[in-house]
């Protein structure tokens, strides 16, 4: 018999540890398995209710599952099981295999979600807006993966004393000095424009770069380009990169 088990938020580890649970419990093989985020009517049947309780798991799967539920890879929670599987059926030192084929690629897709959420709490932007309670500072993001609620706590912890929201296409942060909300995801025009702040960090930007140091593919490999359009500093590069080679001309010049 195939069952069929369907994960209605797309980076919903909690649903994901139920249905497996039961899956587990009453021994079903993860070749049986259909996991899938469509709604709606199946002609697979339900997940089986528990039979009986299941080992614990190691913590370093847990640690590893919630990074991969992130991931965008549709396959992420057949693969989560498949291991899951393994575990519980002896091998209990398969973390620790990192020469596995299986692990290997769960750990490349935990690492894509790390990196991925490193670059939105280096890329995130905000402008600030008014409304009935004050200032508000918005961003609009959007991640390679579904990291948003994963990375909050960056955001929350160092603007705490701020009202602030991140709005990504999957999924809105709202924040208001007390609690986390979130909300259905947005598109870029519901965020505000450009604000005065942004005007000074593009002119504090200028200032600062340094001509003689312009690497246009280092640039790029720090910043790639997916993520220009979202920061306002990045608007001047191509100018100073154009501007680079004489301006550094200058500067040698210029040296006593």
């Amino acid at each position: 018999m195939i069952y069929t088990v369907v994960i209605e938020d797309t980076a919903d580890l909690g649903s994901f540890r139920c249905a497996a649970r039961k899956l587990l419990a009453a021994r079903i093989d993860p070749a049986n398995v259909v996991w899938t985020q469509q709604t709606g009517a199946t002609l697979f049947a339900d997940v089986p209710p528990d039979a009986e309780t299941i080992a614990s798991v190691p913590r370093s799967f847990v640690l590893l599952a919630e990074a991969v539920a992130c991931h965008r890879d549709p396959e992420r929670w057949a693969l989560l099981y498949r291991l899951l599987w393994r575990i519980t059926a002896g091998e209990r030192t398969l973390m620790a295999r990192d020469a596995d084929v299986m692990v290997h690629r769960l750990q490349c897709m935990a690492a894509a979600v790390r990196r991925d959420q490193h670059r939105m709490t280096a890329f995130v932007r905000f402008r600030v807006l008014e409304d009935d309670d004050g200032p508000c500072s918005v961003a609009w993001y959007e991640p390679a993966h579904n990291v948003l609620r994963r990375t909050s706590p960056f955001f929350i912890d160092r603007f705490a004393s701020l009202r602030f929201s991140i709005v990504t296409p999957d999924l809105t942060l709202h924040w208001d000095r007390r609690s986390a909300r979130f909300e259905a995801g947005l598109g870029r025009a519901s965020t505000p424009p450009s604000d005065t702040m942004e005007d000074w960090w593009k002119r504090y930007y200028r200032a600062t770069f340094n001509p003689a140091r312009a690497n246009p593919r280092l640039l790029q490999s720090h910043i790639p380009k997916r993520f220009w359009r979202g920061l306002p500093e990045t608007q001047a590069i191509p100018d100073l990169l154009n501007e680079a080679g004489g301006r550094t001309q200058q500067m040698i010049a210029g040296k006593p």
